[in-house]
């Protein structure tokens, strides 16, 4: 297959955008057949060629990329790390090209539903980038009975860590439960605001991502997205922040 640049190839495979994968390799923590290379203007057959970003070897495979969505059962982690328990990994096929797909965002051990996995770098640290505003909705159970007050205190936002969360459109489904729509990826958001309130979370379970939605399907299964939901997200990052990377060209 035709020659790369090294940085298309790094985000392509997720491991980081392009720009940040130029600072990795003038770094010095890239290696392609086992040479570290500092050039920006190296390229490489991701076919033929072992590239390694600090010892870890990216998967040869084609260029073609592949978005999927897994629902994520609580007590599975979001990363491709050994060592801190089950993750999202071992709910793909072992074969190398989908094991070189890579986690797009986080979703606590302990919560459920929908997260995506993708070899596609680009759109994903579009999706990912703090002024997207990409919103993703989730139903949340709690131990304690709830009141429109609790629910006012997300519609207007509150400080967390010195710092006012963005407005966040909620209604009930239950006496103790509530669907929530954040537009901001504080890490752990949902219960560090409960827990402000004195409302304690039972099960935190995410069910949409921008236009994309979990479905109906099973929990610990997996699904490729369809051509339709990955120009989806293409048209939601370009609407919600029009200067982000789509995917379409140079990030």
């Amino acid at each position: 297959m035709p020659l790369e640049r090294l940085n298309k190839v790094l985000a392509h495979q997720g491991h980081a955008s392009r720009r940040d994968a130029e600072k990795l390799i003038t770094a010095g923590r890239v290696k392609v057949n086992g040479v570290t290379v500092t050039a920006l203007a190296t390229k490489v057959d991701p076919a033929v060629d072992r590239v390694e970003v600090e010892a870890e070897a990216l998967a040869q495979h084609s260029a073609a990329l592949v978005w999927v969505m897994l629902n994520k059962p609580s007590g599975v982690v979001c990363t491709k790390a050994d060592g801190e328990g089950p993750n999202v990994m071992g709910h793909l096929p072992e074969e190398a090209e989908w094991q070189a797909l890579r986690p797009v965002g986080r979703l606590d051990k302990e919560s459920r539903g929908l997260i995506f996995l993708s070899n596609d770098g680009v759109l994903s640290y579009a999706i990912l980038d703090p002024d997207t505003h990409l919103e993703k909705e989730y139903e949340v159970e709690v131990a304690e009975r709830l009141g429109e007050s609790h629910l006012d205190k997300f519609r207007a936002g509150m400080i967390v860590d010195g710092k006012r969360t963005r407005p966040a459109p909620c209604h009930m489904v239950g006496e103790n439960r509530f669907r929530v729509s954040l537009s901001e990826g504080r890490n752990r958001q949902i219960r560090r605001m409960t827990d402000k309130m004195g409302v304690t979370v039972k099960d935190l379970f995410r069910v949409r991502i921008g236009p994309v939605l979990l479905g109906d399907l099973p929990e610990g299964r997996w699904r490729r997205l369809t051509e339709e939901e990955v120009n989806g997200l293409r048209q939601a990052v370009k609407e919600k922040h029009p200067s982000a990377s789509s995917g379409q060209g140079e990030d």
